[in-house]
């Protein structure tokens, strides 16, 4: 089972300004203004979300559990100031990303997913060591297509830079095109497993947020056959394949580009928290594309290769 993905209660310092015009995690399209919400608009504003449907559930289950925490982060919530659009706060949130990392691996989650999931449960390895880099690249893409997943084979030389880039910032923001604007999901590196988990899910759970999605990475084959294969795990309450693909697809784009001022979004969000501008990957991914994979009658196919 792979752990809950952050620990502790931060987002109230991690996404400000426009963050709040839509709450837990929603962005609505460019407009001038901030949305100021006084005392006594949490939860009114919980439910003019286009997602708490979605999370309905879990929202009621913490306010019945647990009152006075619901209350507390809905106060927080009243507190979120007024900021430059498109600047956010990340540094406390940060603090909890990296105490979460911590012991991500040694817990279990509510989700269901698989906690050290290795090559071997899938493939025969020693087998497939027999074969070319092209022949297990086959085998691999023809056994998940007929599979509800998103699966890959990148390159060695493309997995060593993003692995690179991971080890020195291993978290970062990933935006998520919706027909009502973009929801923010965080990203979380722990060992060669990538977990996602959406904001209003960290904010409605906090420390108990569970993982949406996991990407598995195996580089049982890099060295050898130049290849690392991925498959991934997720909640299909919270996403389908397309999403969870858009959401695979900007691994790349964000970690593997030559473009350095890309990059420089993820050192920025890691290193200079204070610095990040969400609007900016949102810039990026619509320059890139992505995003129109989750237009009406466009859906791509699951395989990133």
């Amino acid at each position: 089972m792979a752990g809950p993905l952050l620990q502790g209660y931060g987002l109230a310092a991690a996404l400000r300004s426009r963050a709040a015009l839509r709450p837990l995690g929603l962005l609505v399209p460019p407009s001038r203004g901030v949305a100021d919400l006084g005392p006594g608009h949490g939860e009114a504003a919980l439910e003019e979300n286009p997602f708490y449907g979605k999370y309905r559930h879990k929202i009621q289950e913490l306010r019945r559990s647990n009152p006075d925490v619901f209350e507390s982060r809905m106060e927080k919530r009243t507190e979120v100031k007024k900021q430059p659009v498109g600047y956010s706060n990340q540094g406390e949130f940060i603090r909890c990303m990296e105490e979460k990392a911590k012991g991500l691996g040694s817990k279990t989650s509510k989700g269901g997913f698989t906690k050290g999931k290795t090559l071997d449960s899938i493939l025969n390895v020693e087998m497939v060591k027999e074969k070319s880099a092209e022949e297990i690249k086959q085998i691999w893409n023809q056994y998940f297509s007929a599979k509800d997943t998103v699966y890959a084979v990148i390159p060695a030389e493309k997995f060593n830079l993003i692995w690179k880039r991971a080890q020195k910032c291993p978290s970062f923001l990933y935006a998520l095109p919706r027909k009502e604007g973009y929801e923010f999901f965080v990203g979380q590196w722990s060992g060669t497993e990538l977990h996602f988990t959406s904001l209003i899910n960290i904010q409605t759970q906090g420390e108990s947020a569970p993982s949406q999605l996991v990407l598995y990475h195996f580089p049982d084959l890099q060295k050898e056959k130049g290849i690392v294969l991925m498959t991934a795990e997720m909640d299909s309450k919270f996403l389908v394949v397309h999403e969870a693909q858009c959401l695979a697809n900007q691994v790349q784009l964000f970690y593997a580009t030559d473009r350095s001022e890309t990059y420089e979004l993820v050192e920025t969000f890691n290193c200079r928290s204070s610095e990040f501008k969400y609007m900016s990957v949102i810039a990026e991914l619509e320059q890139s594309g992505l995003g129109r994979e989750l237009r009406p009658g466009q859906v791509s196919d699951k395989s990133q290769s």
